[in-house]
């Protein structure tokens, strides 16, 4: 189950449990769901911590919410009112889909704070977030919408997809997990019958999409985090690889400063070095990055990136020489 999927589950269940013309048993709610009993209690006591106000029938065996309940404009301190403004201002661009919903929910959240706190963040116009290269979602607006709608039903999806690798488009069917924003670009991670395995959708290279009626049975053996524990960007592996790299130079100073990936670890070298060392499966992905660092990085290992940066090489040498 991923994160995103009980996020819908639980606003829709506190939906449910407002009718004050019914009242649902947990055995109700796993059915209407798909999951188990034990799943709906968690949710419970997730919206118990949400402080929202559950009302339990002993008697009944029933929940529900308190009629009385609404949501309050939250309290907020000077940071964390700037914390809201940024993240606002990172997804400006089309890569977030929900770019005016996400304008229209934190100038609700904003225009509830106090006077005196509006002021500070009305003066805060030197707060800049820029990032690099992205893909222009405008166009896919439509098909994210449906692919939420998918995935908080359950419903299988046919889409007409353009492979980069192959050249060419094809149908598949697909069952879809999870939407993954990453490098600038909209995934969809989906199960595809096609190929029998869990694979990633470019948005963008969906030239086609349509929800059937077919529900699918989820998989609660998958995991979004454990899925793309080991990815470079968004490329993905069944076999990782420990990679390790010398950088030096104005390279190594640049290195040092970020953290590129979670299993990164930097090791500062007498000679004024640094080796930097990554698991991971993205052998493409960490290759590009590689190569933007020229001669001032060296693959040490594993041989097959070696070679692999070694003919990509050759293959500039013929252009420029």
């Amino acid at each position: 189950m991923t994160q995103k999927n009980r996020v819908y589950r639980i606003l829709e269940m506190i939906d449910l449990l407002r009718n004050r013309h019914r009242k649902w048993k947990v055995r109700e709610l796993a059915e209407h769901f798909g999951v188990t009993s034990r799943t709906i209690y968690r949710d419970l006591d997730k919206m118990e911590e949400m402080r929202i106000p559950i009302y339990s029938d002993e008697k009944e065996h029933t929940f529900s919410i308190l009629e009385d309940f609404y949501f309050k404009a939250p309290e907020m301190n000077e940071r964390e009112a700037l914390a809201l403004l940024l993240v606002g201002q990172a997804f400006r661009e089309e890569i977030f889909p929900y770019q005016e919903e996400l304008d229209t929910a934190i100038s609700k959240i904003l225009n509830s704070l106090p006077k005196s706190l509006k002021r500070v963040i009305d003066s805060s116009g030197g707060i800049v977030y820029q990032y690099g290269g992205f893909v222009d979602l405008k166009c896919y607006k439509e098909y994210i919408f449906k692919i939420e709608e998918a995935i908080k039903n359950r419903k299988i999806l046919s889409i007409n997809y353009y492979s980069l690798s192959s050249e060419h488009s094809s149908m598949r069917k697909v069952a879809p997990y999870s939407i993954a924003y990453k490098n600038g670009a909209c995934y969809l991670i989906a199960y595809c019958h096609n190929r029998r395995e869990i694979r990633l959708f470019r948005v963008d290279r969906i030239e086609n999409l349509e929800i059937s009626d077919e529900i699918y049975r989820e998989d609660r053996d998958f995991n979004i985090d454990e899925y793309l524990k080991n990815t470079w960007g968004i490329e993905r592996s069944d076999r990782e690889f420990r990679v390790v790299l010398v950088f030096k130079g104005k390279a190594a100073r640049l290195v040092e400063e970020m953290v590129w990936h979670p299993s990164q670890q930097i090791i500062k070298m007498k000679n004024g070095g640094h080796r930097f060392e990554v698991t991971t499966g993205s052998m493409t992905e960490i290759k590009s990055w590689i190569l933007g660092y020229g001669s001032e990085v060296e693959v040490i290992r594993p041989p097959e990136l070696k070679e692999e940066i070694r003919k990509e090489i050759e293959k500039m040498r013929e252009i420029y020489l």
